[in-house]
Order: structure tokens, then sequence, then C-alpha cells
């Protein structure tokens, strides 16, 4: 599918780590262009707390983890103040707030407190809203027909007004494109080069990003592009033709994107100037979804400056924690005292994140065996590589980055997608908790795609849980199944089940945009575990790893927000939390069989979310 190359440290690209910004970032996070990104005056003021008694329908508050139901729920203040039985509910109500208003669902209306999503990635998101959408998804499904053609069609439909500027696309997914048959009549992923992209556009320079984000596919005319307008290109190739003839359109990781991505830092840093609409549109997608919690998995301090500046002038319309990505051991040394997370703050930090390998379905996740597909011998990338260090063999430099940040008394999130990479994080894990005076954290492995028995026990009783990007299985299950992995290698995907059965606590995350925003989508494909590219026979990849509806909505709120340290004000609506909440038009547990369940789930009308006692979506 790509080409096979020399990676060097921290080269691997994934959504923790978005290339775009990361090689723009001294140009688009100047103080200059953080100016022209504040809003302008005249902002609506806020809404005031709705004081609130709702009954009827459905009530779920998720106290203490159980999905049982109350009659009535009172709100007052910003927070939740009561809730039980419908005549204890109203006796406090009429004695503590007796101007309260009246709130009935009816019929099969839900109330649930407001899901999580605890893996996003929200500036990189928002700073990307003006590239061409070019992924395989419409809303939260698969496109039904996903393919080089209709590719071009997006491309085509949705040129730029000015000429002088780069087709620029995000979302490329060759993974996800119809398979094609090689010389030995064997079914391989799709190969994407300069000559494939002229047959969609040839006289306009077009530059695509993968989903992956480790590679930046470009026609001819942006490689002419590129040749002209870098020196250091001209430099290294000495001539346009040889540059097509090595690159073939294919830029792999920062030391090849980076001369393409600084001939277009102005158009990318014009497109950025409108961040605060952009956020606003995605937190608004959140709680069309029900959301109303995000979490950040990759801050940094300007990505917490731009949401701060947001904040001081917007209305809050989701909480926004996240963790501090760190990737070197300076960063780690400078740590400061991990944070109170008892109360909320806007923009908090949780924890520590270290990316350690790059996306399986882009081919750079860590693996102990080859890939099956193209380029051959391929094992993936390792971001701490360490000369000398035989294979297998967990490097010190990683070793020591994290034995530092867990040292240092901060939770750690640990990026691992393939299965080497999973056995590392787990090895150095062990390593960092034996470490004297440490204390006990919620430390996580994030997307922990490929899991065995033996390292669930291990994790555990070291007290680390998983949080499973579950559309691996759900959207590029069969992928895996077919051409990545292999049906056997595919079945350690997403063990829902057995870490569930095991005694542990996990979450479910879209990493979004790597999958689309939707709480009650990944409980529905944690529940069916159906591969939904491969839509003829509904096939299910590893069915006992299903989990019931009752521990996907645990997971999705109670587990959610005790993994992201808010569960003593998300995550359930017990007396004294967040009036965080959502009100939907169906109980998604009472959708109780895969025929009930799958495209359905997630297709749930949201009919209201509410923060803080304030309505911040209303369906029409």
């Amino acid at each position: 599918m790509e080409n096979q190359h020399v990676h060097h440290h921290g080269c691997t690209q994934c959504a923790c780590n978005n290339p775009v910004l990361e090689i723009l970032k001294e140009e688009l996070f100047s103080p200059e262009n953080l100016a022209k990104m504040k809003p302008g005056p005249g902002l609506k003021a806020k809404q005031q707390p709705q004081t609130l008694l709702i009954t009827g329908g459905t009530i779920r508050p998720m106290t203490g983890g159980s999905t049982g139901t109350v009659e009535a729920i009172g709100i007052a203040d910003g927070n939740v103040v009561v809730n039980g039985t419908q005549s204890a509910v109203t006796a406090y109500m009429e004695q503590n707030y007796p101007g309260y208003k009246t709130k009935e669902l009816t019929g099969t209306q839900t109330l649930l407190p407001g899901l999580i999503e605890p893996h996003v990635h929200i500036v990189p998101t928002a700073m990307m809203t003006e590239w061409a959408d070019v992924s395989p998804f419409k809303g939260q499904d698969l496109l039904e027909t996903y393919n080089l053609d209709s590719v071009g069609k997006i491309i085509n439909d949705n040129l730029p007004d000015n000429f002088q500027y780069v087709i620029l696309g995000k979302g490329l997914d060759p993974s996800l494109m119809p398979f094609v048959v090689n010389k030995n009549g064997e079914e391989e992923l799709v190969t994407i080069d300069n000559h494939i992209l002229d047959s969609i556009r040839k006289d306009i320079p077009m530059m695509l990003l993968s989903a992956s984000m480790h590679t930046l596919y470009l026609n001819t005319s942006a490689l002419h592009y590129v040749f002209n307008n870098n020196e250091d290109v001209r430099k290294e190739y000495k001539l346009v033709d040889l540059y097509i003839a090595r690159t073939k359109g294919q830029l792999q990781e920062s030391l090849m994107m980076t001369p393409a991505l600084t001939v277009i830092k102005q158009q990318v840093i014009a497109m950025a100037n409108n961040i605060d609409s952009y956020l606003t549109e995605l937190f608004k997608l959140a709680n069309q979804r029900g959301a109303t919690f995000m979490y950040d998995a990759g801050l940094n301090t300007n990505f917490e400056k731009i949401l701060l500046q947001y904040l001081s002038s917007n209305p809050e319309l989701v909480r926004i924690g996240g963790a501090l990505l760190c990737s070197t051991q300076t960063e780690v040394d400078n740590l400061g005292k991990y944070p109170d997370t008892a109360s909320y703050s806007p923009v908090y930090n949780g924890h520590v994140k270290v990316v350690s390998d790059g996306s399986n379905q882009g081919l750079t996740g860590y693996q102990s065996t080859p890939y099956l597909c193209k380029p051959a011998n391929n094992t993936g990338i390792f971001n701490f590589p360490q000369p000398n260090t035989p294979t297998g063999t967990i490097p010190q430099n990683y070793q020591s980055l994290i034995s530092g940040v867990i040292a240092k008394g901060w939770p750690l999130m640990i990026h691992a997608n393939g299965d080497q990479a999973v056995t590392f994080a787990i090895e150095a894990y062990q390593t960092a908790l034996t470490q004297p005076n440490v204390t006990e954290l919620r430390n996580r492995i994030e997307h922990c795609s490929l899991l065995t028995a033996d390292q669930i026990s291990t994790m555990l009783k070291m007290g680390v849980s998983p949080s499973f990007l579950i559309g691996h299985v759900g959207y590029w299950g069969h992928a895996f199944s077919q051409v990545i992995f292999g049906s056997a290698k595919a079945q350690m995907l997403d063990l829902c089940g057995s870490t569930l059965a095991a005694g542990m606590r996990i979450t479910l995350h879209s990493d979004n945009e790597v999958s689309p925003l939707g709480p009650l989508r990944m409980m529905e494909q944690s529940i069916t575990r159906i591969m939904e590219e491969n839509t003829a026979n509904g096939e299910v990849l590893n069915p006992s790893e299903c989990i019931t509806p009752e521990q996907a909505l645990v997971a999705v709120t109670y587990d959610a927000a005790w993994q992201c340290y808010a569960d003593q004000w998300a995550g359930s609506l017990d007396e004294g939390y967040f009036a965080d909440f959502v009100i939907l038009e169906q109980d998604p547990l009472s959708l109780t069989t895969p025929s009930e369940q799958y495209m359905k789930m997630r297709n749930i009308p949201v009919l209201e979310t509410w923060l803080g006692g304030i309505p911040v979506h209303i369906k029409e």
C-alpha cells in the first residue's frame, strides 16, 4: 500500500500527533496567528441553569455504575440535587426549590448521564475543518461506495475558489477501499501514487493526508509545486523528475512530509483562522450525539491556549479535559506537580500521554511479526528505537520515559496499537510500577488493540485499564481479517468481553477524527462486533468478545468518567454531580438482539442534551 522507508525517532504520526500541526506549529501558533483566531465581541450572554423536577419515561442515573432506574430527578444551580422516587423527589424540591419547573418524559424517552468521549483530538480536528473530507465515512456509517472514483468526485465537487491554492484533503484510507488482486491471485490493499491521483485531477496541485496521518499523497502537479518552492528538495533531488520517480507521490512521516507542508503553510494558517466557529461546530456535533464530555488525548500548551481562549468568549458546550503529550525525557523532567482533579476546571490535565507506535490500518502499528500486505517484512514503527537493542527487547530510553512519568506522580496513557507495542507498554508499566513510593494511579493503554489472556491478567494486577478504539472491529475488522493481519490475529482485536470478565474496567473511544464521534455507535459496535465493511453477511468478529448493552453503557458513562479522573462530578447523576444529561427517544438497553441493535443503536435520536442544567442541544 505504501513505500517502505527508514523510520526516525518520533516520526510516527497518528491522530495523537497530527503531522500538519506538529510541523507547522511555530507558524500556526505564533502570537500573531493566535491573535487572528480570537473571536469578536458581542457574543450571546450565557444562559442560567434551570431548576427542574424530571419524571416519567426511563431515568437511569448510573449511580455507583448501576444501570437501574429511578422515578424522578431534581436539578438546581447546575447540579443534581436529588433522585429517587417521585414522591421523595417532589417533596425535596418543594421544600428546597419551591419555584422549580416540571419536565415529564413520555413513552420510551430515556434520560441518561451525558455520554463521554474519553479519547479525542479537539484542536487538530477543528483546525482541519476546511480540508476536503475524503474519508470513508458519512456520518457514523461507512460510505456505500468508497473507492478512487468516489474520492475523485468529492475532490472535483469541492474545488477551492482560489486556484492559486493547493487542493487539500484529509482522511484518505486505502484500507477501506475494495481490495485488488495481485499477479498471484491474492487480495491486497490498493496502492495510491501520483499517477493514481493524476487520474482524479492533473491540472491543480493536490495533497491528500491519509487517515493514519503517516502518509501525504501528492499528484504530479503538487510534486512540481513542492520542488519549485522548496530549496531543500531541489538540493536533495537536483531534478524534479528524480523527485517524482523516487517518491511516487507517497511522502511518509515527518522527514518527507515537512518540505511539502512548509510550502502550503500560509494556506493552512488561513484555514485555521476560523478556529472559533469550527470548535463550536465540533462541540455541537458532540452534543447532537449525546456527548457532554470530551477528553483530549494529546494536549500541548498551544492547544490549551486555543481551548481556554475559546471558552473565555463562548458558552461551554462540553466539559473538556485531557492528557499532556510528552515525547522526550526533557518534557518529562519538566513536568510540574500533578494537579488536583477532584473538582472540574476547564481543560484540566488528567494524564501524561506517550505515543509509542502508529496505526494498524495505516500499517505503522508496531508488530511482532510482519503485516500480511505490502511492503514485505513491514512490522510497523516504534517511536523510541535504540541502536543495538535486540528485536523484542524494550528500549531503555522508552523505559526511562515511562518510569519518569510514573515517578513524577502523574497517571499515564500509552498509545499502543501493534501487539509488540502493547507488549512493550505492559513491560514498561511492570518496571515503572515497582519503583519505591509509587502511588496508585489510573494508568491506561490507549487502543490496546491486540491482547492475549496473559496480558489481561498482568494489566489487571497492575491496575492498568484499556481504552478500546472499537471502530477497529466495526469499521476495519474485515480488512484486518482478510489482508492486514489474517483471521487468527484479528481475533485478538479489542477484547472487551475478556477484559470485563477478568474484572477490569474498560472504556470505548472514537479517536476522532480517526473514527466518527458517537458513544451510542461505540456501544453498538462493542455489543454486536459486526464487521460493517462486509455488509453481505453481517459477520461477527470473535463473538465471544461481545459485551452486553449494560456493560457498554457503563463504559461510555460511569467508567469513562473514572478513567478520566472525572468521577467526582461526571459519569453519573448522583447528588452533587453536574446536571449533564441526555434525553434519548429510546432506551439503548431496550435493544436486546443484534437485529435490533445493528445500525440502529447509533441512530437513536438524541432529543436533548444538557450541560450544567442548561440545554445545549434540542432536536428540531
